[in-house]
């Protein structure tokens, strides 16, 4: 990565005031029905203060219509919108990209190949310009920056980061030893499993970027992590990235903490109890080799290859890549469970549901009664 276009990217200092409700967004990755469904749920009125901690866009559905909604939410409360590294599409199209035109482009390509959506492809739609390998790049800049000049300005115009008297708001963190300002934009958006370095900070230190399910190690979880000994927080429920994601809002008001989320899956209502399972282990991204031990046309047995843990999954959970096998994020945890509660139904299969219980993802075999 060429850090010298990144050079003008700024640190915010706006005022910020915690009587009023600060509500932390991060990591929508293009998800508009996520977003929309969880501003519904906040109700958000005009004395709010909405902080989206980056990646608005990318690797979701709708990258465009949710940059304009994000746009559009300005008209209802106060937006503060942190670049995340998936959201600084204006260098491309001003002509400073610190990956290069060719990679871009070959980036570009991989996206329309493979049918994902991203900013610049959604853009290329409504023009309806067909994007090639031998496709005129300056032309297409131009057109983009004439038509979308909205969209671009709003990029533009955001920091990578925001500092106040209390508050740190980062999309990735702040390196071991380092300043907002000595790290620089790249290395603060970027930075990977900032909360499992376990740093101390004078000022609460919010962000997303890495999943926060990604950092533990019996329970898949997307709650958001407080820790008030380091003063961070970690606030990215693996939206779009995570099958089981959600939409994470963190919420700041007089000093006091709380959160609420948003997911797409269908509600049920548990009629029977469960026990918590005695024992449980998280087989996760990152650190998902796995050897079968017995492989089943929809269930197999699998061992960990560095636990040695065994567990059985659903068959299609298992993928290979570069000759290993591996597994898509899984778990053998079962919650406890009440009749009454209300669970988000994931999956169902043959041996019971695939669930999330107030964003803890496990296994439940009981009856449901959808709502």
């Amino acid at each position: 990565m060429n850090e010298d276009a990144l050079k003008t990217f700024s640190v915010g200092h706006p005022r910020l005031d915690d009587s009023a409700r600060i509500i932390v967004i991060s990591d929508i990755h293009g998800n508009l029905p996520y977003l929309q469904g969880l501003v519904r749920k906040l109700h958000l009125r005009a004395g709010d203060q909405l902080v989206l901690l980056g990646d608005l866009v990318e690797k979701g559905p709708e990258s465009l219509a949710t940059l304009r909604y994000i746009i559009s939410l300005r008209s209802v409360c106060r937006v503060y919108p942190v670049l995340g590294n998936c959201d600084f599409w204006h260098l491309w199209v001003d002509g400073a990209d610190p990956a290069g035109d060719g990679s871009t482009l070959r980036h570009l390509l991989s996206q329309k190949e493979s049918a994902r959506s991203g900013l610049i492809l959604d853009m290329c739609a409504e023009l309806g310009t067909e994007l090639r390998p031998d496709t005129d790049l300056d032309i297409l800049k131009m057109a983009l920056r004439l038509h979308f000049k909205a969209e671009f300005d709003f990029l533009r115009a955001m920091p990578y980061a925001l500092e106040t008297e209390k508050y740190i708001f980062v999309h990735g963190g702040i390196p071991k030893g380092e300043t907002l300002e000595s790290a620089g934009a790249w290395r603060c958006m970027k930075l990977d499993n900032f909360y499992a370095q376990r740093q101390h900070f004078d000022k609460w230190v919010i962000t997303g970027h890495t999943p926060v399910c990604l950092y533990g190690r019996s329970t898949i979880s997307a709650v958001p992590i407080v820790d008030p000994a380091c003063r961070i927080v970690a606030i990215d429920g693996g939206c779009v990235l995570k099958d089981d994601g959600q939409l994470n809002a963190f919420i700041i008001r007089r000093g006091k903490f709380s959160w609420d989320w948003y997911d797409g899956f269908p509600v049920a209502i548990a009629k029977t109890p469960q026990k918590k399972s005695a024992r449980s282990a998280y087989i996760r991204w990152g650190d998902n080799q796995v050897t079968p031990v017995e492989l089943g046309r929809e269930w197999c047995r699998i061992r960990h290859d560095r636990t040695l843990y065994e567990m059985d999954v659903p068959t299609d959970f298992l993928y290979e890549k570069n000759g290993q096998l591996l597994v898509n994020d899984v778990t053998d945890y079962r919650p406890a469970v009440a009749p009454g509660d209300r669970l988000s139904v994931v999956r169902e299969t043959d041996r019971g549901y695939w669930i999330k219980k107030d964003g803890v993802t496990g296994w439940y075999s009981g009856e449901l009664e959808y709502i």
